[in-house]
């Protein structure tokens, strides 16, 4: 299983210029432009020592839809092309793909991991002889104490062994059911010996 947490904030907007991991424009407006202003950081537009990732990537990433009407993933923007005013995402993202920006967590998330982790135990009456957790390096930061929590949470769910450690880029299982490459999700896979 997969889970964010973020919340999309505003439209949805669309990207009609990319290639790759780079978003050249969204609604036909230059991509970092668009970024920067939407965050009030239009100061950083020419300032090519601005960190994307650790000042705006982390806690705002964009929620994009991978197919219509689909599941959500985050893609988080890592850079600035500054000759071509183009984001630079950890994810490549398609023309014509859906996606809005997002806020940070609230205080709930915990309890919103706990309660999927549940409901899956749950419904599938499972149990697991060990717990494996891969989080976003990215949660971290944005949530602090929150991330411990959510591990804890976790291992009082299952009640069983865990180890696992912070990524750069996770895959798990949507909500849905398919498999997906995340970004700034926290990851679980319980484990039982048939």
């Amino acid at each position: 299983m997969a889970i964010s947490g973020w919340k999309p904030m505003g439209i949805a907007r669309t990207v009609t210029k990319s290639t790759g991991s780079s978003i050249y424009t969204i609604d036909d407006m230059p991509a970092a432009d668009m970024y920067l202003k939407y965050l009030g950081k239009e100061n950083k537009k020419t300032d090519r020592t601005f960190n994307v990732t650790d000042e705006l990537g982390f806690s705002y990433p964009f929620i994009v839809e991978r197919e219509p009407g689909g599941e959500t993933i985050l893609i988080t923007p890592r850079g600035i092309n500054h000759n071509e005013n183009a984001l630079i995402v950890d994810i490549p993202t398609k023309e014509g793909t859906k996606l809005w920006f997002s806020m940070p967590p609230d205080f709930d998330i915990v309890e919103e991991i706990i309660d999927e982790a549940s409901q899956l135990k749950n419904k599938n009456e499972l149990d697991a002889d060990a717990l494996l957790i891969f989080s976003c390096a990215g949660r971290q930061p944005v949530l602090g104490p929150l991330t411990t929590a959510e591990n804890e949470g976790l291992h009082e769910v299952w009640k069983t062994p865990m180890a696992g450690f912070f990524t750069y880029g996770e895959i798990g299982r949507a909500k849905k059911g398919k498999q997906e490459f995340h970004s700034g999700a926290c990851c679980w896979v319980a484990i039982k010996e048939k």
